[in-house]
């Protein structure tokens, strides 16, 4: 392991680095067995690797904390009772979990081995077997291996494993809400909502501060569905913990994209297929915080993110654009079926940013940026670079069919 002045320095050195090598280090350290090394050089970069997404070796300690890590902060940013987990802690959890596993471990184990991140089948499988066994174990609030090394005072061990158990407990169910709201681009489903929430008043404060949290970080428009649990057990105890738990859970959200790592790792730095759809939530869940009784409190806060969500849309159609459509067809070089193919596909993701980000910021804006699109598309026409069937189909999907067909007749 590096001494602490040859970190500093390695830690400097990659702070100016540009994403290629950033991603390279990061290759080379999954492929290290020791992981404290990696997590010292790799700290300083979590918000870059936030955006980054790079696929990571499927490690135990990474597969039990994957449901849960829109609630992992730096040690420093951590407070008792909030609803996140301070960094520091998770290899001690992690290895007071594989201690205490039994013949689960080799199984788990056998799924994960030489799987990364971006693999949902193993991580699915290997989470079904692990999350409920953890959530078992730390509710237990077991003697904890190794607790001097992170950092923090015993006495804030037991409610951080009870709440890490809540959120465990339900991992399995949320992970599924989230793949089926992400695949049908449904609005989650109020019934599943209110089964991950269910029992959560005989939990801790950190753990129902936890699971809600993760619902509105994994699921913005969740924020609706809980306004309305609270409402319907008005006045129970458990409407007072639900109402708390909602109160923190939109202050990280907000908070978090108040940073705005939020919003680069959700829009602006994010997948040009993902980044409408996450618009589309974010913006849902900043008018249901608006639909408030007490949204007042917030006014300030949600004027100025639907500023930082409209310049992150800009961004990120802007970009698209270029590397998509325009740094294809101004090359010089004739489009292939394989380059037609991948810019059709582009268009179709801008016009889907497009429909979502309009309903944020200035509608004329993007009309004039997808007009900006269409004319370097007819220019590469003349240019021969696009035949005037490519040419019509990638302006059908630009501004739509009747401009497409014009365009055609016009050309034949």
């Amino acid at each position: 392991m590096l001494n602490p002045s040859r970190l500093r320095i390695v830690s400097r050195e990659l702070s100016s680095a540009d994403d290629d090598k950033i991603l390279r280090v990061v290759a080379l350290l999954d492929r290290q067995t020791v992981p404290a090394g990696a997590n010292a050089i790799l700290d300083p970069l979590r918000p870059r690797l936030a955006s980054l997404r790079p696929p990571r070796r499927l490690r135990f300690a990474r597969l039990l904390f994957l449901p849960l890590d829109p609630t992992i902060v730096p040690v420093q940013a951590w407070r008792p009772g909030d609803p996140t987990i301070p960094r520091s802690v998770l290899i001690a959890l992690a290895q007071t979990v594989r201690g205490a596993l039994g013949h689960e471990l080799t199984a788990i184990e056998h799924k994960i081995a030489e799987r990364n991140t971006d693999d949902g089948v193993a991580i699915a499988e290997a989470g079904a077997l692990l999350w409920p066994h953890a959530a078992s174990i730390l509710a237990a609030v077991p003697d904890p291996t190794d607790w001097a090394g992170t950092g923090l005072p015993m006495s804030v061990y037991p409610p951080l494993a009870r709440a890490v158990a809540a959120a465990l407990g339900r991992s399995n169910r949320l992970h599924d809400l989230e793949r089926t709201t992400a695949i049908g681009m449904l609005e989650p489903d109020p019934t599943a909502i209110q089964e991950i929430l269910a029992g959560l008043s005989t939990e801790s404060p950190e753990g129902f501060g936890i699971v809600v949290t993760l619902l509105l970080a994994r699921l913005p428009s969740a924020t609706m569905h809980i306004q309305r649990l609270v409402a319907a057990a008005r006045g129970s105890a458990e409407s007072v913990v639900l109402r708390q738990a909602l109160d923190q859970g939109v202050d990280r959200a907000l908070t978090q994209m108040e940073s705005g790592a939020g919003l680069d790792r959700a829009v602006r730095n994010a997948p040009l297929r993902t980044a409408g759809l996450a618009v589309k939530r974010i913006a849902a869940m900043l008018t249901d915080i608006e639909n408030e009784p007490d949204t007042a409190r917030h006014r300030h806060r949600l004027k100025s993110l639907r500023g930082k969500l409209d310049l992150a849309c800009r961004a990120r159609f802007g970009t698209g654009l270029d590397e998509g459509l325009v740094a294809p067809l101004t090359a010089g070089i004739p489009v292939t079926d394989i380059a037609q193919s991948d810019m059709e596909t582009n268009a179709r993701e801008l016009r889907a940013l497009e429909i979502a980000a309009r309903k944020v910021g200035n509608p004329a804006l993007y009309d004039a940026l997808l007009g900006k699109a269409a004319d370097i598309v007819t220019a590469s026409a003349g240019a021969g670079v696009l035949t005037p069937v490519r040419q019509a189909r990638l302006i059908e999907i630009l501004c739509g069919s009747d401009t497409a067909e014009a365009l055609y007749r016009s050309s034949g």
